[in-house]
């Protein structure tokens, strides 16, 4: 069986993959994590579980929490799970949420779990460990764990752990050292592993303290370094670098005779874009769009950025350095949509 986990972007979400993680990854075949903020997002990512499930061909478990879906997410989500298992697939799923607002739904969907006392991380603990058990030797740091998340989302400030669940939240958003768009496993794994490391602060003396004086180091060394090795910048740079190389192929486009790279919502590219290009060679350009459609474009001297700037973007620049704007941009949260849609718009340049 494959777990589908789709969950909210803060604290309380992550703690919920946190959770599930432990309990399944002994237990699914595969498990696919995803992260939605409300709106639009949440749609995308169920179309995009739906598309995962009929690619991957096993059975499935979804299972979305900290996300209170609206009525018309909930009949679509309904709608598309019918119709797969109607075509062979073997689909079951559930929502665990703690939102009061979704409790119209609730009362509509036996699926739809609703509980407004405890955070979603309770509900998917309590919930997970009623089903399955679970070791001694994990329990003994997760549960704390799942108590402080408890206590921070539902700012119960006599609760278990408070003080430390404020650092635990500012540590979430406050790690944006990878671009969730971009690097979607990525982040999410550094986002997880922070977590765990910080259970080991947690139940300590001052352990809030403890973990709000570690985080600078926390992070270094996850991205390959130590406290003195480097600064933090250099650091995620480098690592983001070796990010980018891996998707080379999946992000490379075309600009008539040139070779480009294209990335999405990293921002601020200057110094990763040169970095890239450097140790890229076979790339003779970089560009990076942004949420509304802005566009940045690097080079290393093989090509003149200004020019595709003006002609496709309505914008300019310097010979390595430009952007400009996409007309009638429309967002996605899916990156090979944004990829369709510029290799579009530089096809239909070169065809006239």
């Amino acid at each position: 069986m494959n777990l589908y986990h789709l969950s909210h972007i803060d604290l309380d979400g992550y703690g919920c993959q946190l959770v599930s993680s432990e309990f399944y990854k002994a237990r699914a075949s595969k498990i696919f994590f995803y992260n939605a903020n409300y709106g639009k997002e949440v749609l995308a990512r169920l179309e995009q579980i739906v598309r995962d499930i009929k690619n991957n061909k096993e059975e499935s478990h979804i299972l979305i929490s900290d996300l209170n879906l609206t009525m018309s997410e909930c009949d679509e989500l309904k709608k598309e799970i019918l119709e797969l298992n109607l075509s062979g697939y073997q689909v079951s799923y559930e929502l665990l949420d703690h939102h009061k607002s979704g409790q119209e739904c609730a009362n509509k969907y036996e699926w739809y779990v609703l509980d407004t006392k405890r955070c979603a991380t309770k509900i998917v603990y309590d919930t997970l460990l009623g089903r399955f058990g679970l070791d001694e030797s994990v329990r003994k740091w997760l549960e704390p764990m799942v108590e402080m998340i408890n206590s921070i989302d539902l700012w119960n400030e006599e609760g278990f752990a408070f003080e430390f669940g404020k650092v635990a939240m500012r540590l979430i958003v406050e790690c944006k050292e990878l671009n969730r768009f971009m690097f979607d496993d990525e982040d999410r794994a550094y986002k997880l592993s922070l977590l765990r490391e910080s259970s080991r602060f947690l139940g300590e003396e001052r352990g809030h303290i403890l973990l709000d004086n570690a985080i600078l180091e926390m992070k270094k060394c996850y991205l390959n370094g130590s406290l003195l090795s480097d600064t933090l910048d250099n650091l995620i740079s480098h690592f983001q670098n070796k990010l980018l190389g891996q998707k080379a192929s999946e992000c490379t486009l075309y600009c008539g005779e040139y070779r480009g790279f294209l990335s999405y919502g990293v921002g601020n590219i200057s110094v990763l874009a040169n970095l890239f290009l450097k140790t890229h060679t076979e790339f003779d350009f970089f560009l990076d769009v942004n949420a509304r459609g802005n566009v940045s474009l690097r080079a290393n001297g093989n090509c003149d950025v200004s020019v595709i700037a003006k002609k496709f973007f309505n914008g300019g620049g310097h010979f390595n350095a430009s952007g400009g704007k996409i007309d009638n941009f429309k967002e996605s949260f899916i990156y090979a949509d944004i990829k369709e849609a510029i290799e579009q718009i530089f096809r239909g340049e070169n065809d006239e």
